[in-house]
């Protein structure tokens, strides 16, 4: 992959942060894993080692040789890229990669994806609040690894699943957690130890890959800083990704265990030098002979074997590390001759381009490098003049065919510029004239809207007029029926009346048939009578003479209303 593609580095290279202290961490607690030896049976610690979390209990046990530079080092090679949960480190010109496919690779722990990953459902049972209790931690949060190994320490009595689940928890603390020796888990993953199937089972590998890499993320390279969870792991990453600095410094072991984790057994890269008791026991010469031979330009043999035998540096290793060196000098001074001479190219295609086209560079790029170089003055007549005027001799020619073949480019640049233009334009003609019918199509469908609205409405009026004559006519023919019911009503009295005999003056007792009408009940009636004839006649003017012509002419209501011919 060409660098110049890559991402830049949060550290610019060179400058990389000066690691003030070692990396400090809350993982791999010896005192928590001693307690948890010391109190489960050998079964049950078997049982722990042969679980899908056994990489853990191994890795504890090959007592790992940490080298915190390294690793610091390797940070400050980041790349500045915008993956959350993906590191990239850039080590001489190859990227390098961490992530959780690569914590997979080395742990072989579960990283599958589940939802609510840190926030199981785990419902609060009396069994699970006893366990909490006899743990001496509060159902709300999950225990510390101060609280595991004081219930360590006292499980002996306890039932095989109980002295389990401690062991659970531990691992759960001391690795996967990695947080301070009294500080609290999280209880939402804790409370999974209640069930064992369940809690060996879940992707613990995801869960410890997100919290290391949340830590790593919020971490301020420049000054000292702890980092929570399993960081061990990457140092075994720098091994793998890097193999003959693991195969020289890591302390492979042999027949290469699996999972690839357990593969080194680590080390700081320091030269164990011996106690200070056997320091003082090393024969040294007096230090007056040492400076006489010093001034002679020979040291003593006796004291250069005490000198070396005491720092635990061999002639072997001496020149082992002058062999790196100058491996190493000889690389630098490689990659610089190979720097200069792509350098060197990407100048002659930059004066090539400005001999051809006789113009000059407007790019800000091009300004600072041209200006940047140094100009070299030719003295006359000198060997370099007349190379140069030779060389102008010969140039014109080609110059000529180059420029042509410019033109003809600058023609044809053109004629493809107006035609570009001019499909534009015809373009925007379409465009416009469409814009122009749908909007003649919006106004014809909008007067049609309002064309059907006109006639709904008058159709609906018309509607309306025509019930109200109905409802007219039906009052009339109600009235005109009730007056005729009336007038036969009367004729029949009247008839009744003159049928009975007439009674003698002198009688001074009126007897009074109670179904006979008396004078002031006839008046009424009439009275009555003749306010609906008025209403009757009222009505009837008020109705057209088509609706008039339909109604009977032989009742006495319509004396004095002019008949139809």
């Amino acid at each position: 992959m060409d660098s110049r593609e890559l991402p830049k580095r949060i550290f610019t290279l060179g400058e990389e942060s000066f690691p003030i202290k070692s990396i400090s961490y809350h993982k791999n607690d010896s005192k928590l894993f001693f307690v948890v030896r010391d109190a489960l049976h050998d079964d049950e610690y078997e049982e722990l080692k042969e679980s899908r979390l056994r990489v853990f209990l191994k890795f504890k046990e090959m007592d790992f040789g940490w080298a915190s530079r390294l690793v610091h080092y390797m940070l400050c090679f980041q790349l500045n890229i915008k993956k959350k949960y993906e590191l990239w480190s850039l080590v001489d010109a190859d990227p390098v990669r961490f992530s959780l496919i690569e914590f997979e690779q080395l742990t072989s722990l579960n990283c599958e994806y589940i939802e609510h990953l840190e926030n199981p459902r785990c419902e609060v049972t009396n069994e699970m609040a006893n366990f909490w209790e006899r743990i001496g931690v509060s159902v709300d949060v999950g225990p510390s690894s101060e609280q595991i190994i004081r219930a360590l320490k006292r499980c002996q009595e306890w039932s095989w699943d109980d002295r389990m689940r401690l062991g659970y928890l531990a691992i759960f603390c001391g690795f996967m957690e990695g947080r301070k020796y009294s500080s609290s888990t999280r209880a939402s993953l804790a409370r999974l130890v209640m069930d064992l199937e369940k809690f060996e089972n879940y992707p613990w590998g995801r869960v410890a890959f997100k919290v290391l890499m949340d830590s790593l993320r919020a971490k301020d390279f420049t000054k000292s800083y702890t980092v929570d969870e399993f960081i061990q792991v990457l140092q075994v990453w720098i091994y793998h990704a890097l193999p003959e600095l693991g195969a020289n410094y890591g302390n492979p072991l042999p027949n290469r265990p699996s999972p690839p984790l357990l593969a080194f057994k680590g080390g700081n890269g320091h030269i164990e030098r011996p106690s200070k008791r056997a320091r003082i026991k090393a024969p040294v010469e007096p230090r007056s002979e040492y400076i006489l031979d010093t001034r002679s330009g020979a040291i003593p043999d006796a004291r250069s074997e005490a000198y070396i035998s005491v720092s635990g540096i061999d002639k072997a290793y001496i020149k082992k590390c002058f062999k790196d060196l100058t491996d190493v000098m000889r690389d630098g001074f490689g990659t610089c001759l190979k720097e200069m001479k792509l350098l060197g190219n990407m100048m002659d295609v930059v004066e090539k381009k400005l001999r051809i086209t006789g113009k000059k560079s407007s790019s800000d790029d091009l300004q600072q490098t041209t200006s940047s170089l140094p100009k070299r003055r030719l003295e006359h007549g000198s060997k370099s003049v007349n190379e140069a005027k030779a060389r102008q001799d010969e140039e014109p020619s080609s110059s000529k065919a180059l420029s042509v073949e410019a033109k003809e480019k600058e023609v044809k640049e053109g004629k493809e510029k107006e035609l570009k233009e001019k499909a534009s334009k015809d373009l925007e003609k379409a465009l416009a004239k469409a814009k122009e019918a749908k909007a003649n199509e919006a106004k014809a469908n909008e007067a049609k809207a309002k064309e059907a609205k006109a006639k709904e409405a008058k159709a609906k009026e018309a509607k309306t007029k025509e019930n109200e004559e109905k409802e007219a006519k039906l009052a009339a023919e109600a009235c005109l029926g009730e007056a005729k019911l009336e007038e036969e009503a009367k004729a029949k009295e009247a008839a009744d009346k003159a049928k009975k005999p007439e009674t003698s003056a002198e009688a001074n007792v009126i007897v009074m048939d109670k179904d006979e009408d008396t004078v002031s009940n006839v008046k009424m009636q009439e009275a009555r009578t003749l306010a609906k004839k008025d209403s009757a006649l009222a009505a009837i003017r008020g109705m057209s003479e088509r609706d008039r012509s339909l109604l009977p002419h032989n009742n006495l209501l319509f004396r004095g209303i002019a008949q139809p011919n």
